[in-house]
Protein backbone atom coordinates (compact mmCIF):
# COMPACT_ATOMS: atom_id res chain seq x y z
CA UNK A 1 0.00 0.00 0.00
CA UNK A 2 2.92 2.31 0.65
CA UNK A 3 3.67 2.28 -3.10
CA UNK A 4 0.17 3.53 -3.91
CA UNK A 5 -0.45 6.30 -1.37
CA UNK A 6 1.20 8.95 0.74
CA UNK A 7 0.08 8.42 4.34
CA UNK A 8 -0.64 11.58 6.33
CA UNK A 9 -1.41 11.49 10.04
CA UNK A 10 -4.08 13.45 11.84
CA UNK A 11 -4.02 15.57 14.97
CA UNK A 12 -6.13 17.32 17.57
CA UNK A 13 -5.72 21.08 18.08
CA UNK A 14 -5.58 22.33 21.67
CA UNK A 15 -9.10 22.20 23.12
CA UNK A 16 -8.31 25.08 25.43
CA UNK A 17 -7.55 27.44 22.56
CA UNK A 18 -10.91 28.82 21.44
CA UNK A 19 -9.50 30.33 18.24
CA UNK A 20 -8.77 26.80 17.05
CA UNK A 21 -12.43 25.75 17.21
CA UNK A 22 -14.85 28.70 17.31
CA UNK A 23 -16.49 29.34 13.91
CA UNK A 24 -14.30 26.69 12.30
CA UNK A 25 -15.00 25.80 8.68
CA UNK A 26 -12.53 22.98 8.01
CA UNK A 27 -14.05 19.51 8.61
CA UNK A 28 -12.25 17.55 11.33
CA UNK A 29 -13.01 13.84 11.03
CA UNK A 30 -12.83 11.25 13.83
CA UNK A 31 -13.50 7.48 13.91
CA UNK A 32 -16.91 8.30 15.39
CA UNK A 33 -17.74 10.33 12.29
CA UNK A 34 -16.64 7.46 10.06
CA UNK A 35 -18.84 5.03 11.99
CA UNK A 36 -21.86 7.33 11.61
CA UNK A 37 -21.21 7.91 7.91
CA UNK A 38 -23.33 5.64 5.68
CA UNK A 39 -21.95 6.60 2.28
CA UNK A 40 -18.65 6.02 0.50
CA UNK A 41 -17.68 9.69 0.76
CA UNK A 42 -17.53 12.10 3.67
CA UNK A 43 -17.60 15.90 3.59
CA UNK A 44 -18.21 16.82 7.24
CA UNK A 45 -17.95 15.51 10.77
CA UNK A 46 -19.36 16.62 14.09
CA UNK A 47 -16.73 19.37 14.43
CA UNK A 48 -14.70 21.82 12.34
CA UNK A 49 -11.44 23.61 13.05
CA UNK A 50 -10.17 27.02 11.96
CA UNK A 51 -7.38 28.12 9.63
CA UNK A 52 -5.50 29.23 12.76
CA UNK A 53 -5.66 25.69 14.14
CA UNK A 54 -4.36 24.35 10.87
CA UNK A 55 -1.32 26.62 11.04
CA UNK A 56 -0.57 26.16 14.75
CA UNK A 57 -1.31 22.48 15.43
CA UNK A 58 -0.40 19.05 14.12
CA UNK A 59 -3.67 18.79 12.17
CA UNK A 60 -2.98 18.51 8.44
CA UNK A 61 -5.22 19.40 5.52
CA UNK A 62 -5.52 16.56 3.00
CA UNK A 63 -6.94 16.94 -0.51
CA UNK A 64 -10.26 15.83 -1.89
CA UNK A 65 -10.02 12.17 -2.88
CA UNK A 66 -7.92 11.17 0.13
CA UNK A 67 -9.13 8.14 2.06
CA UNK A 68 -9.70 8.80 5.76
CA UNK A 69 -9.00 5.49 7.50
CA UNK A 70 -9.76 4.68 11.15
CA UNK A 71 -6.76 3.07 12.84
CA UNK A 72 -8.03 2.93 16.44
CA UNK A 73 -11.25 1.83 18.07
CA UNK A 74 -12.97 0.63 14.90
CA UNK A 75 -10.16 -0.38 12.58
CA UNK A 76 -11.10 -0.28 8.91
CA UNK A 77 -13.93 2.24 8.92
CA UNK A 78 -13.18 4.64 6.10
CA UNK A 79 -14.52 7.15 3.61
CA UNK A 80 -13.27 9.15 0.65
CA UNK A 81 -12.84 12.86 1.38
CA UNK A 82 -15.41 14.73 -0.73
CA UNK A 83 -13.56 18.01 -0.04
CA UNK A 84 -10.28 19.08 1.59
CA UNK A 85 -10.44 18.19 5.30
CA UNK A 86 -8.51 17.11 8.39
CA UNK A 87 -8.76 14.28 10.90
CA UNK A 88 -7.71 13.45 14.43
CA UNK A 89 -4.78 11.22 15.33
CA UNK A 90 -6.96 8.07 15.40
CA UNK A 91 -7.17 8.25 11.62
CA UNK A 92 -4.58 7.99 8.90
CA UNK A 93 -5.21 9.80 5.62
CA UNK A 94 -4.21 7.96 2.47
CA UNK A 95 -3.48 10.38 -0.37
CA UNK A 96 -3.35 8.53 -3.73
CA UNK A 97 -0.11 8.94 -5.66
CA UNK A 98 -0.56 10.22 -9.20
CA UNK A 99 -0.63 7.46 -11.78
CA UNK A 100 -0.72 4.62 -9.24
CA UNK A 101 -4.34 4.17 -8.14
CA UNK A 102 -7.58 6.14 -8.07
CA UNK A 103 -9.54 6.94 -4.92
CA UNK A 104 -12.51 4.75 -5.80
CA UNK A 105 -10.37 1.71 -6.58
CA UNK A 106 -8.32 2.20 -3.40
CA UNK A 107 -11.50 2.43 -1.34
CA UNK A 108 -12.64 -0.97 -2.56
CA UNK A 109 -9.14 -2.45 -2.34
CA UNK A 110 -8.86 -1.39 1.31
CA UNK A 111 -12.31 -2.84 2.02
CA UNK A 112 -11.24 -6.10 0.40
CA UNK A 113 -8.06 -6.16 2.51
CA UNK A 114 -9.74 -5.48 5.85
CA UNK A 115 -8.91 -8.96 7.18
CA UNK A 116 -5.18 -8.25 6.80
CA UNK A 117 -5.47 -5.02 8.76
CA UNK A 118 -7.53 -6.69 11.48
CA UNK A 119 -4.85 -9.35 11.89
CA UNK A 120 -2.27 -6.60 12.34
CA UNK A 121 -4.50 -4.97 14.97
CA UNK A 122 -4.50 -8.10 17.11
CA UNK A 123 -7.41 -9.89 15.49
CA UNK A 124 -10.15 -7.42 16.43
CA UNK A 125 -11.65 -4.30 14.87
CA UNK A 126 -11.37 -2.68 18.32
CA UNK A 127 -7.58 -2.82 18.32
CA UNK A 128 -5.23 -0.42 16.54
CA UNK A 129 -2.84 -0.34 13.63
CA UNK A 130 0.00 1.99 12.70
CA UNK A 131 0.97 3.93 9.60
CA UNK A 132 3.72 1.38 9.04
CA UNK A 133 1.19 -1.48 9.21
CA UNK A 134 -0.89 0.12 6.48
CA UNK A 135 2.12 0.78 4.27
CA UNK A 136 3.48 -2.77 4.40
CA UNK A 137 0.33 -4.69 3.43
CA UNK A 138 0.76 -5.99 -0.12
CA UNK A 139 -1.93 -6.00 -2.81
CA UNK A 140 -2.03 -7.10 -6.43
CA UNK A 141 -2.92 -4.02 -8.49
CA UNK A 142 -3.96 -3.96 -12.17
CA UNK A 143 -3.25 -1.12 -14.58
CA UNK A 144 -5.21 2.17 -14.16
CA UNK A 145 -7.73 1.33 -16.89
CA UNK A 146 -8.69 -1.96 -15.25
CA UNK A 147 -8.76 -0.27 -11.83
CA UNK A 148 -11.27 2.25 -13.16
CA UNK A 149 -13.41 -0.50 -14.70
CA UNK A 150 -13.45 -2.46 -11.43
CA UNK A 151 -14.40 0.67 -9.51
CA UNK A 152 -17.25 1.41 -11.95
CA UNK A 153 -18.68 -2.09 -11.55
CA UNK A 154 -18.54 -1.96 -7.76
CA UNK A 155 -19.92 1.59 -7.77
CA UNK A 156 -22.92 0.39 -9.76
CA UNK A 157 -23.60 -2.35 -7.21
CA UNK A 158 -23.13 0.13 -4.36
CA UNK A 159 -25.66 2.47 -5.97
CA UNK A 160 -28.19 -0.37 -6.17
CA UNK A 161 -27.49 -1.30 -2.54
CA UNK A 162 -28.01 2.28 -1.37
CA UNK A 163 -31.26 2.68 -3.29
CA UNK A 164 -32.53 -0.58 -1.84
CA UNK A 165 -31.42 0.39 1.67
CA UNK A 166 -33.41 3.63 1.41
CA UNK A 167 -36.43 1.67 0.16
CA UNK A 168 -36.09 -0.73 3.10
CA UNK A 169 -36.03 2.17 5.57
CA UNK A 170 -39.12 3.70 3.97
CA UNK A 171 -40.93 0.35 4.09
CA UNK A 172 -40.03 0.01 7.78
CA UNK A 173 -41.53 3.44 8.48
CA UNK A 174 -44.73 2.42 6.69
CA UNK A 175 -44.75 -0.87 8.61
CA UNK A 176 -44.35 0.82 12.00
CA UNK A 177 -46.93 3.50 11.21
CA UNK A 178 -49.53 1.05 9.94
CA UNK A 179 -48.98 -1.32 12.87
CA UNK A 180 -49.40 1.53 15.35
CA UNK A 181 -52.52 2.75 13.55
CA UNK A 182 -54.22 -0.65 13.41
CA UNK A 183 -53.53 -1.55 17.05
CA UNK A 184 -54.48 1.89 18.36
CA UNK A 185 -57.55 2.52 16.19
CA UNK A 186 -58.61 -0.82 14.74
CA UNK A 187 -59.45 -1.64 11.09
CA UNK A 188 -60.45 1.21 8.79
CA UNK A 189 -64.04 0.09 8.24
CA UNK A 190 -66.47 2.42 10.00
CA UNK A 191 -63.78 4.78 11.28
CA UNK A 192 -64.03 8.52 11.58
CA UNK A 193 -61.03 10.80 11.81
CA UNK A 194 -61.38 11.09 15.60
CA UNK A 195 -61.77 7.39 16.35
CA UNK A 196 -59.65 5.91 19.12
CA UNK A 197 -59.27 2.21 19.84
CA UNK A 198 -62.70 0.56 19.37
CA UNK A 199 -64.69 0.46 22.63
CA UNK A 200 -65.58 -3.23 22.22
CA UNK A 201 -61.93 -4.30 22.27
CA UNK A 202 -60.76 -6.05 25.42
CA UNK A 203 -57.54 -5.91 27.39
CA UNK A 204 -56.48 -9.48 28.07
CA UNK A 205 -53.53 -10.98 29.90
CA UNK A 206 -51.45 -13.38 27.86
CA UNK A 207 -52.26 -16.23 30.25
CA UNK A 208 -55.99 -15.65 29.65
CA UNK A 209 -55.71 -16.39 25.94
CA UNK A 210 -52.51 -18.42 25.54
CA UNK A 211 -50.10 -20.80 27.22
CA UNK A 212 -46.49 -19.71 27.78
CA UNK A 213 -43.77 -22.34 27.60
CA UNK A 214 -40.07 -22.29 28.44
CA UNK A 215 -37.53 -24.11 26.31
CA UNK A 216 -34.83 -26.71 26.70
CA UNK A 217 -31.77 -25.85 28.79
CA UNK A 218 -28.43 -26.32 27.07
CA UNK A 219 -25.84 -28.55 28.67
CA UNK A 220 -28.21 -30.93 30.46
CA UNK A 221 -26.71 -34.36 31.01
CA UNK A 222 -28.81 -37.00 29.24
CA UNK A 223 -26.51 -39.91 30.07
CA UNK A 224 -28.54 -42.99 30.97
CA UNK A 225 -31.68 -41.75 29.22
CA UNK A 226 -32.99 -42.55 25.78
CA UNK A 227 -32.13 -39.43 23.80
CA UNK A 228 -32.34 -37.92 20.33
CA UNK A 229 -30.52 -35.14 18.43
CA UNK A 230 -32.93 -32.42 17.24
CA UNK A 231 -32.75 -28.86 15.87
CA UNK A 232 -33.55 -25.99 18.23
CA UNK A 233 -34.05 -22.23 17.99
CA UNK A 234 -31.90 -19.85 20.02
CA UNK A 235 -32.05 -16.10 20.59
CA UNK A 236 -30.05 -15.40 17.40
CA UNK A 237 -32.77 -17.09 15.34
CA UNK A 238 -35.58 -14.88 16.67
CA UNK A 239 -35.46 -11.42 15.13
CA UNK A 240 -37.95 -8.56 15.43
CA UNK A 241 -40.87 -9.69 13.27
CA UNK A 242 -39.11 -12.55 11.48
CA UNK A 243 -36.98 -15.63 12.01
CA UNK A 244 -33.41 -16.02 10.79
CA UNK A 245 -32.98 -19.72 10.04
CA UNK A 246 -29.67 -19.42 8.19
CA UNK A 247 -27.94 -21.26 11.05
CA UNK A 248 -29.97 -23.65 13.19
CA UNK A 249 -28.05 -25.72 15.73
CA UNK A 250 -28.95 -29.10 17.22
CA UNK A 251 -29.12 -30.45 20.76
CA UNK A 252 -29.38 -33.91 22.31
CA UNK A 253 -32.46 -34.19 24.52
CA UNK A 254 -34.29 -36.91 26.38
CA UNK A 255 -36.96 -38.55 24.23
CA UNK A 256 -39.54 -38.20 27.02
CA UNK A 257 -39.03 -34.39 27.02
CA UNK A 258 -39.34 -33.78 23.28
CA UNK A 259 -43.09 -33.08 23.33
CA UNK A 260 -42.59 -30.46 26.05
CA UNK A 261 -40.20 -28.43 23.91
CA UNK A 262 -41.35 -29.22 20.36
CA UNK A 263 -42.68 -26.20 18.44
CA UNK A 264 -46.00 -26.20 16.62
CA UNK A 265 -46.97 -24.09 13.62
CA UNK A 266 -48.54 -20.89 14.95
CA UNK A 267 -46.42 -20.68 18.10
CA UNK A 268 -45.23 -17.13 18.70
CA UNK A 269 -41.60 -17.04 19.82
CA UNK A 270 -40.28 -14.27 22.04
CA UNK A 271 -36.78 -13.67 23.39
CA UNK A 272 -36.09 -13.49 27.10
CA UNK A 273 -33.54 -10.72 26.67
CA UNK A 274 -29.81 -10.16 26.56
CA UNK A 275 -28.76 -6.94 24.88
CA UNK A 276 -31.51 -4.35 25.35
CA UNK A 277 -32.40 -4.47 21.65
CA UNK A 278 -33.12 -8.22 21.97
CA UNK A 279 -35.62 -7.84 24.81
CA UNK A 280 -39.07 -9.13 23.90
CA UNK A 281 -38.51 -9.33 20.17
CA UNK A 282 -40.54 -12.04 18.53
CA UNK A 283 -41.92 -13.75 15.45
CA UNK A 284 -44.34 -16.49 14.48
CA UNK A 285 -43.21 -20.07 13.87
CA UNK A 286 -44.65 -21.59 10.69
CA UNK A 287 -43.30 -25.12 11.04
CA UNK A 288 -40.37 -24.54 8.69
CA UNK A 289 -38.27 -27.32 10.30
CA UNK A 290 -39.79 -30.63 11.47
CA UNK A 291 -39.39 -31.55 15.15
CA UNK A 292 -37.76 -28.24 16.03
CA UNK A 293 -37.35 -27.29 19.70
CA UNK A 294 -36.64 -23.96 21.39
CA UNK A 295 -34.00 -22.93 23.92
CA UNK A 296 -34.90 -21.78 27.43
CA UNK A 297 -33.99 -18.18 26.55
CA UNK A 298 -36.80 -18.19 23.98
CA UNK A 299 -40.39 -18.26 25.24
CA UNK A 300 -43.09 -20.03 23.27
CA UNK A 301 -46.59 -18.50 23.34
CA UNK A 302 -49.24 -20.95 22.12
CA UNK A 303 -52.55 -19.20 21.50
CA UNK A 304 -56.01 -20.50 22.38
CA UNK A 305 -57.27 -20.12 18.83
CA UNK A 306 -60.86 -19.73 19.93
CA UNK A 307 -59.81 -16.40 21.47
CA UNK A 308 -56.60 -15.29 19.80
CA UNK A 309 -55.05 -15.65 16.37
CA UNK A 310 -51.27 -16.24 16.47
CA UNK A 311 -50.89 -13.86 13.52
CA UNK A 312 -52.54 -11.07 15.51
CA UNK A 313 -50.50 -11.69 18.66
CA UNK A 314 -47.24 -11.74 16.68
CA UNK A 315 -48.10 -8.20 15.55
CA UNK A 316 -48.69 -7.17 19.17
CA UNK A 317 -45.22 -8.49 20.08
CA UNK A 318 -43.73 -6.30 17.32
CA UNK A 319 -45.59 -3.20 18.51
CA UNK A 320 -44.66 -0.35 20.83
CA UNK A 321 -47.34 -1.64 23.22
CA UNK A 322 -45.26 -4.74 23.95
CA UNK A 323 -41.90 -2.97 23.82
CA UNK A 324 -42.99 -0.36 26.39
CA UNK A 325 -44.31 -3.05 28.75
CA UNK A 326 -41.24 -5.25 28.66
CA UNK A 327 -38.85 -2.32 28.99
CA UNK A 328 -40.82 -1.26 32.08
CA UNK A 329 -40.92 -4.64 33.85
CA UNK A 330 -37.56 -6.06 32.73
CA UNK A 331 -34.61 -6.54 35.02
CA UNK A 332 -32.03 -4.14 33.64
CA UNK A 333 -28.30 -3.59 33.97
CA UNK A 334 -25.94 -1.62 31.74
CA UNK A 335 -26.92 -2.44 28.14
CA UNK A 336 -28.63 -5.67 29.26
CA UNK A 337 -32.23 -6.49 30.05
CA UNK A 338 -34.24 -9.65 30.68
CA UNK A 339 -37.77 -10.70 31.42
CA UNK A 340 -39.26 -13.88 32.84
CA UNK A 341 -42.16 -16.23 32.26
CA UNK A 342 -44.30 -14.60 34.95
CA UNK A 343 -43.95 -11.18 33.30
CA UNK A 344 -44.75 -12.61 29.88
CA UNK A 345 -47.90 -14.26 31.22
CA UNK A 346 -48.97 -11.00 32.91
CA UNK A 347 -48.64 -8.85 29.78
CA UNK A 348 -51.99 -7.13 29.06
CA UNK A 349 -52.71 -6.11 25.50
CA UNK A 350 -55.67 -4.87 23.42
CA UNK A 351 -57.45 -7.51 21.38
CA UNK A 352 -60.67 -7.55 19.35
CA UNK A 353 -62.98 -10.30 20.68
CA UNK A 354 -64.01 -11.05 17.08
CA UNK A 355 -61.52 -13.35 15.35
CA UNK A 356 -62.61 -11.91 12.01
CA UNK A 357 -61.44 -8.48 13.12
CA UNK A 358 -58.12 -9.93 14.27
CA UNK A 359 -57.78 -11.59 10.86
CA UNK A 360 -58.56 -8.33 9.06
CA UNK A 361 -55.74 -6.57 10.91
CA UNK A 362 -53.31 -9.44 10.29
CA UNK A 363 -54.15 -9.47 6.58
CA UNK A 364 -53.70 -5.70 6.31
CA UNK A 365 -50.20 -6.02 7.73
CA UNK A 366 -49.26 -9.04 5.63
CA UNK A 367 -48.87 -7.13 2.36
CA UNK A 368 -46.62 -4.54 4.02
CA UNK A 369 -44.54 -7.25 5.70
CA UNK A 370 -44.19 -9.11 2.40
CA UNK A 371 -42.93 -5.99 0.63
CA UNK A 372 -40.47 -5.27 3.45
CA UNK A 373 -39.22 -8.87 3.37
CA UNK A 374 -38.75 -8.69 -0.40
CA UNK A 375 -36.74 -5.49 -0.19
CA UNK A 376 -34.65 -6.84 2.69
CA UNK A 377 -33.89 -10.00 0.73
CA UNK A 378 -32.91 -7.90 -2.30
CA UNK A 379 -30.53 -5.81 -0.20
CA UNK A 380 -28.97 -8.97 1.24
CA UNK A 381 -28.58 -10.48 -2.25
CA UNK A 382 -26.91 -7.30 -3.55
CA UNK A 383 -24.46 -7.30 -0.63
CA UNK A 384 -23.65 -10.95 -1.36
CA UNK A 385 -23.09 -10.04 -5.02
CA UNK A 386 -20.75 -7.22 -4.04
CA UNK A 387 -18.70 -9.52 -1.80
CA UNK A 388 -18.41 -12.08 -4.59
CA UNK A 389 -17.38 -9.45 -7.15
CA UNK A 390 -14.79 -7.96 -4.80
CA UNK A 391 -13.36 -11.40 -4.12
CA UNK A 392 -13.06 -12.14 -7.84
CA UNK A 393 -11.97 -8.75 -9.18
CA UNK A 394 -9.71 -7.49 -6.39
CA UNK A 395 -7.87 -10.78 -5.92
CA UNK A 396 -7.05 -10.88 -9.64
CA UNK A 397 -8.79 -14.25 -10.00
CA UNK A 398 -11.06 -12.72 -12.65
CA UNK A 399 -9.56 -10.19 -15.06
CA UNK A 400 -11.61 -7.64 -16.98
CA UNK A 401 -11.51 -6.96 -20.69
CA UNK A 402 -11.55 -3.18 -20.31
CA UNK A 403 -12.69 -2.62 -23.88
CA UNK A 404 -15.85 -4.62 -23.23
CA UNK A 405 -16.77 -3.19 -19.81
CA UNK A 406 -15.65 0.38 -20.33
CA UNK A 407 -19.23 1.65 -20.27
CA UNK A 408 -20.23 0.04 -16.97
CA UNK A 409 -21.85 2.51 -14.57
Amino acid sequence: MGDLVRIVGGGTPDRNESTFWRDGTIPWITPTDLTANVSKCISAGAECITEVALRKSNATLVPKGSIVYSTRGTVGNMAIAARPLTSNQSCENLVPLDGEAGSDFLYYLLSFGISAFIRLSGGTTFGSITRRDIARVHFAVPDPAEQAAIARILDAVDTAIERTRVAVERARVVHRSLLHDLLERGPWKGRTGKDKRPAHWLFRRVDEVAEVGSGVTLGKDVTGFKSVELPYLRVANVQDGHLDLSEVKTIRVRVDEVDQYRLEAGDVLMTEGGDIDKLGRGAIWEGQIPDCLHQNHVFRIRANRALLLPEFYSLVVESDIAKRYFMRVAKRTTNLASTNKTQVRAFRFPVPPDLGEQREIANAMQAVKAKLAGLTNRESALRDLKRALMDDLLSGRVRLDVAKVGGVG
